[in-house]
């Protein structure tokens, strides 16, 4: 009797388990994975059975951070995924995505489907990606800091991953070292041309007609000033962002306290060739030999291979 479960299991996200069938595949849940920040979906990872060897996770909308359940943030990553399939190296493969006919939970060996649904039909979406969050970098740092040729570089690859949506005629709007990944094994290379936008829930069409009013949408660490007097975003405040972000990579920190009066730019697009030139002539005065290695906090052995 002592392997019997008596009690309800808890339907928490971190027991969120089952089996989803598309087109003859069989995607496992295997576990939910730890995410730093606050989202509108929360991220799983995925087996598959007929490909074990590809990194797979699922999004899963949230039934208590939702405005409107007609437009979610997996409504509108879906979006820009089909539009960017097979087109672009700086954003997540679309696998497959719809609705869940039920959710399931499982706890000590036992699952059972949700007692009292919150949301019947809820969106979710399978996307394929191998990439570890930038954040993370802050994290593995045994100085909370990262070196600033590696930062440049991370600057470099952003700007292009954000050239390839504005190219597509959207603005981000949450540009932070949450919503970007590095794909492994880590490699100067990959930081410079392959970085992945993996959050795509805030971008919105841009040019846009400017609204009287537009609610704060963003991180409050990264935003721009634009954003927070209630303006309509652009992408030089993806810039912007982006700018703030990898002070804080080369810092630890941003440098708010210091600062007393700043301005920023109007929504106007960006010159990102010109931007990523900028750097390089910055790295080249700063570094002048070609040969850059990676710290060796990052020198982990999947990385030599």
């Amino acid at each position: 009797m002592a392997g019997v479960f008596w009690g309800e299991i808890e339907e928490s996200v971190e027991n969120i388990c089952g089996v989803v069938d598309h087109n003859k595949h069989a995607f496992f849940v295997t576990c939910t994975e730890d995410d730093p920040i606050d989202r509108e979906y929360t991220t799983h990872q995925i087996y598959d059975d007929k490909a074990p060897d590809t990194m797979m996770h699922m999004l899963i909308a949230r039934h208590d951070n939702i405005i409107d359940r007609r437009n979610t943030a997996i409504h509108r990553t879906v979006k820009l995924l089909e539009m960017t399939k097979g087109r672009s190296i700086h954003f997540p493969k679309i696998i497959c995505y719809g609705r869940l006919k039920k959710m399931i939970f499982g706890e000590n060996g036992d699952q059972d489907a949700e007692r009292d649904p919150e949301w019947i039909g809820r969106p979710c979406a399978i996307v394929e990606y191998n990439a570890t969050l930038i954040g993370s970098l802050l994290a593995l740092s045994p100085t909370g800091t990262v070196p600033l040729d590696l930062a440049l570089v991370i600057m470099m690859g952003c700007v292009r991953a954000l050239a390839s949506l504005h190219r597509l005629g959207y603005v981000h709007r949450q540009v932070s070292p949450y919503c970007f990944a590095y794909r492994n094994p880590i490699s100067y290379d990959g930081l410079e041309s392959r970085i992945m936008i993996v959050d795509l829930s805030l971008a919105l069409p841009w040019p846009c007609k400017p609204r009287s009013f537009v609610p704060f949408v963003g991180t409050l660490r990264y935003s721009s000033v634009r954003a927070h007097r209630g303006r309509e975003q652009g992408p030089s405040d993806d810039i912007i962002s982006l700018i703030y972000m990898i002070a804080e990579l080369i810092s630890g920190k941003l440098p708010w306290r210091s600062v007393l009066m700043y301005m920023t730019l109007s929504p106007y697009p960006v010159e990102h060739r010109l931007i990523i030139e900028q750097v390089q002539a910055a790295l080249k005065r700063r570094y002048p030999g070609d040969k850059r290695e990676l710290p060796p906090w990052l020198a982990l052995p999947i990385a030599e291979e």
